[in-house]
């Protein structure tokens, strides 16, 4: 009976402040929701498992080299795929862009290569035909496929005598053998399954290619039972072929993770923890705001409390008296919360889905789930707890005779004020690293939104393509295909010119004119091979030549370089026939300067200046890779303008598979930008809502303090204290929270700083750090002490004959 009269009590005094309860409400849904919704889109993207039958078990397995995350190799899985006594299921597939083409024109989609095992691994059935079997994968067989119900429905019209129909798939007519259900996708975006090749799977530790393996633990043997024994296979395997073929020396462990961590990379973690982490300081600064104004409450009503405790009322009682508000609160907050979270869900899945649907993995659908309600009961108990509980036990678990004796009339008690005190500090420093954290983001994100990269692919297509090693060993061999490439491409009358690149390497750099201690002493170089024009790509010549078919094996070695680099270590001085040494892949190689080109974004310069970093441009034709990047460009629109080099390709080799779809070079660029732009533009809006927040919250204990300490503010008066004295006493009080709070965040944030800088090799200068916190300081200064000078101005302009009466 007296928890309901309570609860009436509690209601009465919410109804008769609409304005409180409406401002209170609105933080802790701000807060409540910003948590919720970060760590459900994190979770279902990291974490959730796969919706196929057992997808609890599905684990994929990868490795570790000195720490860092890699596939294994199909040697590695040949040699431990018949020893291996830890999976019940085991296997290999990789995943490729496959072409299909219909006629004069064709499409890209998500492929992969798999073995038979692999589509029973994920338990689900073929809806027409059947599934690839042990007889699609040997040498000789006819080229069969499974195609998804998307390719069915979109290109077959959904005929129901598909199966037996042909599909050409890299040029390759290709019997169909059965269509999945509609939604499977499985290893992520796959719209078609080929029997994988015998190629892929090379039996030799130095020639042997990564590729993804699946696996599923024999019941009775743990996860870490399970990594410990495979790694201690590979390691052994890995260290027999170093010590064989003269590998990178290190050791390799098996990682065994789910699909969708493994998505990831590994990195999911850092990323998750991080940002719950920063959501959940939103979620505190919100409980200490929710949590303020309730105390503010109740100490309204200490002196009440102290007499009802007087008067033989239990602590029990007083608790629960002084919390039911609170839990009202902050109950219909958490519900208000869930519904507008699971909205947030819905829509973002609708708009993922309709801007990526082809490159997002099947298993990536944000809603309402069993998880984010948990989450949701467990962020609203904290909250009671942080802001209703707290609160609650500190007004009720007080001196009485301290209370009711403490100050006078209308004053601030003296627990009351460094309980004050001491929140205001709290929320500084919350704030504080809220917005230093956040400028810092938002910083990265508006620099790689405005990048000036010194290069142009308006119009340009790009392939990226690797030729395989046991099919072209030589580098002439390579060459010869390359060039038969290129020249195959520039034939068709809407290319305008075509250029082949590819990153080799960062490379010591040796000039003459200067002496080195050692090889730790000597500048490293990002370089590049080139067969083209760079023009083409908007690298343009500034002095010399570009390469010509005379720059090949076997003349003398030639290089271009960036005008930075001229600049650098020449300085006035024309650099065309003047060498360096260049140590490429551990020989020392003489080049000749032939050219200089403008400068270009490279990883060292991407958040610098243009000529902060040097690069180094060497002939294709002498320095050749199996891997390359075409690009060439094209005059007019980009309207099917990929099957050009597809039908270049096919002339020369139908086998090759691509890594990625030949797409228009700016795409990944701009998808870059836009997902840069959303993140600065979430990083702002955190942080704003974070200072606003503070804001309230400050504000409102201020004005709270301001009002206990209104008959003092008369006295002072009376005995003849000016106005701005008072208003300067109160700002001299608020300025010490401040600065506790700044300097407490300043310190966090400069051991951040030295840590960020450290591991990204000093990738922005020293000063920004500076001007960040000196820009957050002053800006969050100003809105603390406004926060403390606009209760008080108003206190001091109150009649002193009222300030003395006021209760």
């Amino acid at each position: 009976m007296s928890t309901f009269i309570d609860i009436k009590y509690a209601f009465r005094l919410l109804f008769k402040s609409p304005k409180f309860t409406a401002m209170t409400l609105a933080v802790l849904i701000g807060g409540l929701s910003i948590s919720l919704f970060t760590f459900s889109f994190l979770y279902s993207t990291m974490y959730k498992d796969l919706p196929l039958p057992n997808g609890d078990t599905m684990l994929s397995v990868n490795a570790e080299f000195n720490g860092d995350f890699q596939l294994l190799t199909s040697y590695e899985f040949s040699m431990i795929k018949e020893q291996q006594t830890v999976f019940s299921e085991f296997g290999i597939y990789d995943k490729k862009d496959i072409r299909l083409s219909f006629e004069d024109s064709g499409k890209n989609v998500y492929g992969t290569y798999v073995d038979e095992g692999f589509l029973n691994f994920s338990g689900t059935k073929a809806v027409l035909g059947r599934t690839l079997q042990i007889a699609d994968m040997a040498a000789g067989a006819s080229p069969v496929a499974v195609i998804s119900t998307q390719i069915w429905m979109n290109d077959f019209s959904s005929n129901k005598n598909v199966i037996g129909m042909t599909i050409i798939a890299n040029d390759i007519v290709t019997e169909i053998v059965g269509v999945m259900p509609q939604g499977y996708r499985f290893p992520g975006s796959s719209h078609i399954w080929l029997p994988i090749k015998p190629s892929m799977i090379k039996n030799m530790a130095n020639n042997s290619n990564h590729v993804y393996l699946y696996g599923r633990i024999k019941p009775g043997m743990s996860k870490a039972k399970a990594e410990q024994t495979l790694s201690q296979q590979i390691n052994t395997i890995y260290q027999q072929s170093a010590t064989q073929y003269n590998l990178e020396k290190g050791n390799k462990s098996v990682r065994l993770w789910s699909f969708p961590f493994a998505q990831m990379g590994g990195e999911g973690t850092i990323m998750f923890t991080f940002l719950n982490v920063i959501a959940g300081m939103i979620l505190l600064l919100a409980c200490i705001n929710v949590g303020n104004l309730l105390l503010a409450r109740s100490i309204e009503r200490q002196k009440e409390t102290a007499i009802r405790a007087a008067l033989g009322a239990s602590n029990n009682r007083l608790v629960s008296q002084l919390m039911w508000e609170g839990i009202i609160i902050t109950v219909l907050g958490g519900v208000l919360s869930v519904l507008l979270v699971g909205a947030a869900l819905h829509y973002t899945d609708i708009i993922l889905h309709s801007w990526n649907v082809q490159t997002l993995v099947f298993w990536w659908h944000w809603g309402m789930d069993k998880e984010t309600l948990l989450m949701a009961v467990a962020f609203t108990l904290v909250t009671i707890f942080l802001s209703s509980f707290l609160p609650a036990w500190r007004s009720a678990n007080q001196d009485i005779n301290t209370t009711l004796r403490d100050g006078t009339r209308g004053a601030q008690g003296k627990k009351a004020g460094r309980l004050s005190r001491f929140l205001v500090t709290t929320q500084v420093f919350l704030v504080a690293i809220l917005m230093l954290v956040g400028a810092m983001s938002g910083y990265i994100s508006h620099k790689l939104v405005n990048l000036e990269t010194g290069d142009n692919y308006t119009n340009v297509m790009k392939a990226r393509l690797s030729l395989p090693e046991n099919k072209y060993p030589e580098p002439q061999q390579q060459i010869a295909f390359y060039q038969s490439l290129i020249a195959d491409v520039k034939s068709h009358p809407r290319v305008v010119d075509v250029v082949m690149n590819n990153w080799l390497g960062d490379f010591p750099l040796t000039l003459e004119r200067f002496d080195y201690t050692d090889e730790n002493s000597k500048p490293s170089i990002d370089t590049l091979s080139v067969i083209g024009k760079t023009d083409a790509i908007g690298v343009d010549l500034v002095d010399g030549r570009f390469f010509t078919h005379q720059d090949k094996e076997g003349n003398r070695k030639v290089a271009m370089i960036s005008q930075s680099m001229a600049s650098r270590y020449w300085p006035g001085e024309s650099v065309i026939g003047k060498s360096f040494q260049l140590k490429i892949n551990d020989k020392n190689e003489k080049l000749f300067i032939v050219g200089v080109v403008t400068n270009r974004m490279n990883p060292k310069s991407m958040l610098g200046k243009l000529d902060s970093a040097d690069e180094i441009y060497t002939s294709g034709l002498q320095f050749m890779t199996a891997y390359q990047n075409l690009y060439y460009l094209i005059e007019g629109e980009l309207i099917n303008t990929e099957e050009i080099f597809y039908q270049a390709l096919y002339k020369i080799d139908r086998n090759i598979d691509l890594f990625y779809a030949v797409q228009p070079a700016e795409k990944n660029r701009g998808m870059m930008r836009d997902v840069m732009q959303l993140t600065s533009n979430i990083t702002f809006g955190t942080g704003f809502f974070a200072l606003m927040l503070a804001l309230v919250g400050i504000y409102g204990l201020t004005a709270n303090s301001v009002a206990q300490r209104t008959h003092e503010v008369g006295i002072r008066r009376a005995v003849g204290a000016t106005d701005k004295s008072i208003v300067n006493m109160f700002l001299k009080q608020g300025a010490k929270q401040l600065i506790k709070g700044l300097g407490l965040a300043l310190v966090i944030f400069a051991l951040m700083s030295f840590g960020f800088n450290k591991m990204s090799e000093g990738l922005f200068p020293t000063y920004l750090y500076i001007v960040l916190a000196i820009t957050v300081v002053i800006g969050l200064s100003a809105i603390v002490m406004l926060a403390i000078y606009a209760p008080t101005q108003r206190a001091v302009k109150m009649e002193p004959s009222s300030a003395l009466r006021y209760e």
